[in-house]
């Protein structure tokens, strides 16, 4: 007797579409898609889903994360006039991979506009499908950190060390002390960057990872006999740094073994 196939729901619609997006190298496309199918599993508690869910999206998430790290890499000069930095901004939207640093003062409101920008620039990414990022330069005094636009705050950030020696690599993201070296101001290629844009790259495929695990360690758990707030506690980490191994890795561990229960 033949038998019709049961439709797919929603959600396995959206699963099998990242699936392929991320097959064939579309990786923000697989993310919107992924993230899309991840929110309807959280949303229905389906722990199942969810654990299966995790693993393509952190890889079309860490594709992007590499890319664009590969890519033509700016850090914005804070003491150039906002015309020429506002000009650089626009210039980097059209690139079709990289990552741009944005600079901003944690004394003054201007830090909520970088955070807005950085905003804007992912939003780019995801409606173009280019491999764009941005981190902040929150400064004070004469001290620099790196922080993400989700946790723009100074003593969120990690502290920077401006750098033209160019072994002077970063250390491991698990370092609770780390310091991220950066190159100068000023936008590094592969082609005219040299050993600085292979610092710099480095650093940047390094330090996100680094404050998602800092958000971590400053943000205990809730004390609770349910999962679920740990799942929640986890997925605000990854707000941090969306391509975190190690976080990604645990959900997907406490995903299934709610799934088993």
């Amino acid at each position: 007797m033949n038998t019709t196939p049961e439709p797919l729901s929603h959600l396995h619609r959206l699963w099998d579409l990242g699936q392929r997006h991320l097959a064939g190298g579309r990786y923000v496309a697989a993310r919107r898609a992924l993230e899309s199918a991840e929110a309807i599993a959280w949303r229905q508690r389906d722990a199942r889903s969810l654990a299966r869910i995790y693993l393509p999206l952190l890889e079309a998430r860490r594709q992007i994360r590499y890319n664009a790290a590969e890519g033509t890499l700016v850090l914005l000069n804070p003491t150039a006039p906002i015309h020429e930095q506002q000009k650089k901004v626009r210039d980097f939207l059209h690139a079709p991979a990289g990552t741009i640093l944005l600079p901003a003062s944690s004394a003054s409101p201007n830090h909520l506009a970088a955070g807005r920008l950085a905003a804007s620039i992912q939003y780019e990414s995801r409606r173009t499908g280019r491999w764009l990022e941005a981190l902040l330069l929150l400064q004070r005094g004469i001290h620099t950190r790196l922080a993400s636009p989700a946790d723009p705050t100074f003593a969120a950030g990690l502290p920077v060390q401006f750098t033209t020696n160019t072994t002077h690599m970063i250390g491991s993201s698990t370092d609770l002390h780390l310091t991220v070296p950066l190159p100068p101001p000023g936008i590094y290629t592969a082609k005219t960057g040299g050993g600085l844009h292979a610092l710099l790259r480095e650093s940047l495929l390094i330090a996100p990872e680094a404050l998602a695990l800092s958000w971590q360690h400053r943000h205990s758990p809730l004390r609770s006999s349910d999962p679920w707030q740990e799942l929640a506690w986890l997925r605000r980490a990854l707000q941090i740094d969306p391509a975190c191994e190690p976080i990604s890795m645990r959900l997907i561990a406490l995903a299934e073994a709610i799934e088993r229960t």
